[in-house]
């Protein structure tokens, strides 16, 4: 645990992410005051609690002359829904800042994936905080400015109204939803305002340089597993999202493309049907499930179930239908499901475990 005492500096951006969009604030004004003082204590934990085995790393330093925070990992599945989170604990003064404040900022450095900011309140007891979600960009840092207006509770919680006077601590966490793959990202110059919404200030630094050519799509992804959980709850049978930004290294999915994908894996365990794979948007703005390169089940690739042990290789096209809603990883990913024995609509009711695929190849490409 860390104790650090925020260094209130002027905010020199070039980038905004605000809202909904990144639109330019021009030569808006605003009352926004920053609440000077604010001191946290700064912790990391994974989903251990829950049976996960996700891994993050803090490791302290400086950024544009303010301490920095730098997060590093990678999100397992063990537990159905992995994740990591940031949280900042504040002192007396500073949650009474948080209980009033009306807007918050801060500097990320990111990796590409989209993540959540939280403030979380004693009256939710189910984890289902209001938030608010965001996109990185892979390797370049951006201003995020959130008003306390646009914070919202995910639809899978139970309803509470936001009462801000209950609020204990702010939260970042991921939204891969136990998607295997490293992340990685930096945050700094975090800042509560009261009396409206900042402006970001236009930079007096000097252009940037040109930013290094983009990645392409997919390649050699290497060997890893993947672990498809029971799904019972919202479908028939066991689900997996790989949502690894290597897939499409910043590229937004749009209907009319089409990719292949070369696997060799092994299962843990026979599978009771055939393995479906698909490309899926599961962001908060696609409700969390929106086919990419299907329209009914039938419409999936497929290949058929295999014993435990079995070694299967198979090359499968996709024909993207549908765009995706943004360029993280969350937004432009793969599903492997496969159906099976159990009562839809109850909770890990499958008749079976959860089953892994060990892929020992896994390339993906564009089909120009």
């Amino acid at each position: 645990m860390k104790k650090t005492t925020v260094v209130l500096l002027a905010l020199l951006g070039t980038l905004c992410v605000l809202a909904l969009s990144c639109a330019s604030t021009g030569g808006a004004k605003s009352n926004a005051v920053e609440m000077a003082g604010a001191s946290w204590d700064w912790v990391v934990n994974g989903d251990e609690d829950n049976g996960g085995t996700s891994t993050i790393t803090m490791t302290e330093g400086t950024e544009e002359g303010v301490p920095s925070y730098s997060f590093e990992g990678a999100i397992t599945n063990e537990y159905q829904y992995g994740f990591v989170n940031v949280k900042l604990y504040p002192d007396p003064d500073t949650l009474t800042m948080l209980q009033t404040a009306t807007a918050l900022s801060f500097r990320i450095l990111g990796d590409g994936d989209r993540y959540t900011v939280k403030i979380t309140t004693s009256n939710v007891e189910d984890y289902a905080y209001y938030e608010y979600t965001f996109d990185t960009v892979d390797g370049a840092p951006v201003t995020v400015i959130v008003p306390v207006t646009y914070l919202m509770q995910p639809s899978w919680g139970q309803y509470k109204k936001f009462n801000q006077e209950l609020a204990q601590f702010v939260e970042f966490q991921t939204t891969r939803n136990g998607s295997p793959g490293p992340y990685s990202f930096k945050l700094w110059d975090f800042k509560l305002y009261s009396g409206g919404v900042p402006v970001e200030k236009p930079s007096s630094k000097k252009a940037a340089a040109p930013a290094a050519a983009a990645k392409g799509i997919g390649g050699d992804l290497g060997a890893f597993s993947i672990k498809l959980n029971d799904n019972f709850q919202y479908g028939d049978g066991y689900q997996a999202a790989y949502t690894d930004k290597r897939l499409f290294n910043g590229h937004r999915i749009v209907p009319g493309e089409t990719y292949t994908l070369k696997i060799t894996y092994t299962a843990s365990r026979d599978l009771e049907d055939s393995l479906m794979i698909g490309l899926v948007d599961t962001t908060p703005q696609a409700s969390y499930w929106r086919a990419l390169s299907w329209e009914g089940d039938e419409d999936m690739a497929t290949i058929d179930a295999s014993k435990a042990g079995q070694e299967v290789s198979a090359t499968i096209t996709f024909k993207t239908t549908a765009e995706a809603t943004g360029i993280s990883g969350a937004a432009n990913a793969l599903v492997f499901i496969t159906k099976g024995e159990g009562r839809p609509g109850i909770p890990n009711s499958g008749k079976q475990r959860a089953v892994t695929l060990n892929f020992t190849e896994f390339v993906f490409t564009e089909v120009k």
